[in-house]
């Protein structure tokens, strides 16, 4: 009996000593990610899961704690938010959100070993851009770092909501404000009005194309929503042209992001 108090006790010393609770923890484990069954459903924290943003499930982390997520098998490393909770299965730490799992190259593999790192949560910590992604010897820096919103009493204009695409700005197809990291995509085509824009990028998602943009701008003082795919530098934005064409949009060419 004395024996088997003392196994009790170390583990449940082991388990509260490597908790993963404040920024600089980390833990090393398994993640899986999850992607189009669960597209558009609410997640733990209210919000609507997009599978092409920089989010991830956790069991007891806070939501809007901020992880530097690592794929042990090549150091490719992604950062992103918790919002959800999971995984369900025991032997898993983490479900990431297919975006994330692209930039760390685990699509193929399903399931990768990771380690995670406690950026920022309850307040504490440095919140980094969601999607910042980076290899082995790559580390985040200042500019990937959020800036504190600006608090005023007063405001002569109304702030821009996030589902509204406003002009100037880059958005998902589903409204989310995107920031963008390389600058350069691929105009697909072009929309007076944003119903269309939207439709045609969801069309362009069925036939392969995962990483679509919606441009608001202007042209000739008119609002246009441009069809962009992809955030590439100069160079491989043009290497993807062609892959652009074969999907049905034959007048694609490389457009700078804004």
């Amino acid at each position: 009996m004395k024996f088997l108090l003392v196994v009790l006790l170390s583990v449940a010393f082991f388990t509260t000593s490597f908790a993963q609770t404040k920024v600089g923890d980390t833990k090393k484990g398994q993640s899986s990610y999850y992607a189009d069954k669960f597209h558009g459903r609410k997640t733990a924290n209210g919000e609507r899961f997009n599978m092409y943003a920089f989010t991830c499930a956790h069991r007891k982390l806070p939501f809007d704690t901020y992880l530097k997520v690592t794929n042990l098998k090549n150091k490719k490393w992604i950062v992103v938010r918790v919002n959800d909770r999971g995984p369900f299965k025991s032997q898993r730490i983490l479900d990431l959100s297919k975006g994330a799992a692209v930039k760390i190259d685990m699509i193929n593999d399903g399931i990768a070993d990771v380690e995670i790192e406690i950026l920022y949560t309850n307040g504490q910590g440095t919140k980094v851009k969601e999607g910042t992604f980076g290899g082995p010897n790559q580390k985040i820096t200042t500019a990937d770092v959020k800036k504190p919103k600006k608090t005023t009493t007063k405001s002569s204009k109304p702030k821009k909501s996030s589902g509204s695409y406003g002009a100037p700005g880059t958005y998902s197809i589903w409204g989310t404000s995107k920031t963008i990291k390389n600058g350069y995509g691929i105009q697909m085509a072009s929309y007076k009005d944003v119903k269309t824009a939207v439709d045609a990028g969801k069309l362009a998602n069925k036939k392969g194309l995962t990483e679509i943009y919606i441009q608001a701008g202007y042209s000739k003082n008119k609002k246009i929503y441009r069809l962009l795919y992809g955030d590439f530098s100069e160079e491989n934005a043009k290497k993807n042209v062609q892959k652009v064409k074969s999907k049905g949009y034959k007048g694609a060419f490389v457009k700078k992001h804004l």
